[in-house]
């Protein structure tokens, strides 16, 4: 009878992993509107992290991609990668700016001017401060950091945005922008600019390839000119990339210098007294980009096993009273964290305790769940793992989780029923 009904158990559960997979993807939506302003159908894409559906807590800066439809999959795969497997950056929502077909697409990217050369980029400024950005912030938990990223002739669209509004993102990032519109146009422009002015506003970070004639070196001399020692612009010229492969490496080196204190080095952490310091040290982030952040998972085992080690309990309890306070989004990870190390320790009750304080707070954890299912599972007792184990899947389907930790559980669950066999 036992295995009978860990069988009918196994097939109900195989049957909704089966549900799960074919949506188990990384989260994107699709949407259109009527602009009043282009006077046209417009659609983006938006990509959303994986802890955006773990709470309903926390918001993320945004990040606004031109030529999105074409730049979207590699770039939110390459955003992702950073943010929530390496922990180099924190995470963000990724919008797809779609275009309407290059000719489109160009028109939209030339600034303003006088003859053929001139194009509508005002125009397509007013749309994206005056109705992309408001629904998008609107629709979702944005913060009110904002990124702006071009390549090419969205490259030259980003540089002459950052003239034109230049506070209407918090960084800007062109990528071998066509600086050669207009006989050099907007070195001239910038020029102008710049003279009247005692600092730049937001951040611009400007790349190069090995392309010849793009005019980059013309403007990155204007702002050499009059800003020397400003830290908010950078230039760098990628020699060994050219125009296609400079893309994803530009954009990784600008989002790691833009968040270049997220990640906290093991000789960092050293020189923190306590996990006061480390919490402070987020607490200054959330205030300079003006987001309420998801601490770095990254960092969460090495913090558990430093303090442990040491018996530095009170230092736990101070992570885990401020993290509640401050992090909210991140309550999820700090209990799936400290459970995993009470349950690599062997410390089954402390390891149950944890995953059950979790789930008061976060009753839709799957990662709660899935700890339940091995403490279950050390102590042989197969039904209630199994039933934790089912749980974990369900709620994993719930929150989006990706598909390899649809598989992880998957492999849980198979592990607890074959043990139940024996």
């Amino acid at each position: 009878m036992k295995y009978y009904i860990f069988f009918l158990l196994s097939i109900v559960v195989n049957s909704a992993f089966s549900q799960v997979g074919n949506n188990a993807l990384i989260s994107l939506e699709r949407h259109s509107f009527s602009s009043k302003i282009l006077k046209e159908e417009r659609s983006f894409q938006v990509y959303l992290p994986p802890s955006y559906f773990y709470s309903d807590e926390g918001n993320f800066p945004v990040l606004y991609l031109m030529d999105g439809d074409y730049n979207f999959y590699h770039d939110t795969g390459l955003i992702e990668f950073l943010s929530s497997v390496a922990g180099k950056i924190p995470e963000m929502i990724v919008v797809g700016i779609s275009d309407k077909g290059s000719t489109k697409y160009r028109e939209y990217c030339r600034p303003n001017a006088e003859g053929s050369e001139g194009g509508s980029a005002n125009i397509f400024m007013s749309f994206l401060e005056e109705e992309l950005k408001p629904l998008v912030n609107k629709k979702y938990r944005t913060s009110a950091y904002d990124i702006l990223i071009g390549h090419s002739m969205g490259g030259l669209f980003v540089t002459n945005h950052y003239l034109e509004k230049p506070t209407a993102f918090d960084s800007f990032i062109a990528i071998d922008p066509s600086l050669w519109w207009k006989d050099y146009a907007l070195t001239k422009k910038a020029d102008t600019i710049f003279k009247d002015q005692k600092e730049l506003s937001a951040n611009l970070f400007i790349s190069l390839a090995n392309t010849q004639g793009m005019g980059v070196r013309g403007f990155v001399g204007v702002l050499d000119t009059y800003f020397p020692y400003d830290p908010k612009w950078s230039f760098t010229h990628y020699k060994g990339e050219n125009h296609g492969s400079v893309h994803m490496i530009a954009i990784k080196e600008a989002l790691l210098e833009l968040f270049e204190d997220w990640e906290v080095s093991r000789e960092k952490f050293y020189t923190f007294a306590s996990s006061k310091d480390l919490i402070d040290h987020y607490k200054k982030l959330n205030t300079k980009f003006a987001t309420q952040f998801s601490l770095p998972a990254y960092n969460f085992g090495n913090m558990m096993n430093y303090y442990y080690s040491k018996n530095l309990t009170e230092d736990i309890a101070l992570l885990e009273s401020e993290i509640a306070t401050h992090f909210p989004n991140s309550v999820d990870e700090f209990y799936n964290v400290l459970g995993r190390y009470h349950l690599d320790a062997k410390k089954y009750e402390e390891a149950e305790k944890t995953y059950e304080k979790c789930l008061v707070k976060r009753p839709n954890s799957f990662r709660a769940h899935d700890g339940l299912s091995k403490v279950y599972t050390a102590r042989k007792e197969f039904k209630k793992a199994a039933e934790s184990s089912h749980q974990a899947i369900v709620y994993a389907k719930e929150v989006k989780a990706r598909q390899w930790q649809l598989n992880e559980l998957q492999s849980n669950l198979d592990h607890i029923l074959e043990l139940s066999k024996k």
